[in-house]
């Protein structure tokens, strides 16, 4: 049986972007909300409970971290 939860970054996204409708909107916010659900069930993820390969947290203990740029553009 394949388990599924909601895509994090796009869920973000989502919300970033409809937050101000959703408060200033002269719409009802029910229809706001079921809208909003609607678009987090059309993004779904599998859960895979059985990974290959672990997560090391520990990775960048004694050495430092990488730096990250912000060269991409926002997922929505």
């Amino acid at each position: 049986m394949n388990t599924h939860k909601v895509n994090n970054n796009l869920s973000y996204g989502f919300l970033k972007n409809r937050i101000i409708t959703l408060f200033f909107s002269e719409k009802q916010m029910d229809t706001i909300v079921d809208d909003l659900k609607d678009l987090l069930k059309k993004n779904l993820v599998p859960v895979r409970p059985s990974r290959k390969y672990d997560r090391n947290r520990d990775k960048y203990k004694h050495r430092v971290r990488p730096k990250m740029f912000k060269n991409m553009k926002d997922t929505v």
